[in-house]
């Protein structure tokens, strides 16, 4: 049986001409029209993802929804279809690149295409002491998710959407914390996904793709962000507490709380919602952070060491 909105893609980019590159200034292909098309959200069951699928759905996309959170994926499916939206779930791991490539056949099997697709998934991560003193379980559940998440979905879904040679595009999460100095893995890995997107959006320009990318740094936003070690898979638990468990635990609880009083996820999707039509790669959602942004660039033009801040209470 044909998938639901018509024929399966074309497969991976072999055999796809090149286009000449774009002119200086200008961007490749963007999905400019929503009404539609397809897109993929992953981290889609809470946050800014559901907030996205959402913004998304209400634009006329039929949306396909990823999460490692079965029940509460199953439920904002539910809402969205009460709604008379037209979304899928696909309960999806971020980490497993064969968990992504199975997202991407549920979605070219549902609905035929793919147009635009959220790298979204993300966890606070190791914030129990010094970096020095994360284990390897650490290190591989916050990069897992948070970086590796990005890059298998880029790998994956990248080369469909070129193979189609239709606008699509792109959007991978990052943070604020990925443009000014680092003080803990989050940062890292928030800042190994800022380059990357970098990376992917050169080669992007330079062969004249049709498929645009954009990289969303989220400032302080209402999510459940610092409850993320509720998903961590059992075989990357530690399995002795770490020295600065307690420390970590009460910095989850400060950061949560003061998540709670953040910019609405629903502010963020709009806001994407206009970068993807304006073509914008640099995503911010606020100024807030312009000063902290400013200094570190001082910082590293003038040699100058960097000022610690006082951690946030």
């Amino acid at each position: 049986m044909a998938p639901a909105g018509g024929p399966r893609s074309p497969g991976p980019v072999e055999g796809v001409a090149r286009r000449a590159p774009v002119a200086s200034g200008e961007v490749g292909g963007i999905v400019r029209a929503f009404a539609g098309r397809v897109a993929v959200v992953t981290g889609a069951a809470s946050g800014m993802g559901r907030a996205f699928a959402r913004r998304f759905a209400e634009e006329g996309m039929r949306v396909v929804l990823a999460d490692v959170e079965r029940e509460a994926l199953d439920r904002t499916v539910a809402e969205l279809r009460a709604h008379g939206h037209q979304v899928t779930g696909v309960p999806t791991d971020v980490m497993s690149r064969a968990s992504v490539q199975d997202l991407a056949r549920a979605t070219l099997d549902v609905y035929g295409k793919v147009h635009l697709v959220c790298n979204n998934a993300g966890v606070e991560g190791y914030l129990d002491g010094a970096i020095w003193e994360a284990t390897e379980r650490d290190w591989r559940w916050t990069m897992g998710v948070n970086f590796w998440g990005v890059v298998h979905g880029v790998e994956t879904f990248l080369p469909i959407l070129l193979a189609q040679g239709e606008e699509g595009h792109v959007v991978n999460t990052a943070s604020m914390t990925a443009v000014v100095r680092a003080t803990n893995m989050y940062a890292i890995t928030k800042q190994a996904v800022l380059a990357y997107s970098e990376t992917v959006y050169g080669h992007l320009r330079e062969r004249g793709a049709r498929v645009g990318i954009s990289v969303l740094c989220p400032g302080i936003v209402a999510t459940q962000l610092f409850l993320g070690s509720r998903n961590r898979p059992r075989e990357l638990r530690n399995e002795q507490e770490p020295p600065g468990a307690a420390e970590g635990a009460e910095l989850r609880r400060r950061m949560h709380q003061r998540l709670a009083a953040g910019m609405p996820p629903a502010e963020v999707a709009e806001i994407l919602v206009r970068a993807v039509r304006e073509e914008r790669f640099y995503v911010l959602t606020d100024h807030e952070w312009d000063e902290r942004i400013r200094r570190r660039t001082e910082d590293v033009l003038r040699g100058r060491n960097p000022e610690l801040e006082v951690p946030a209470r």
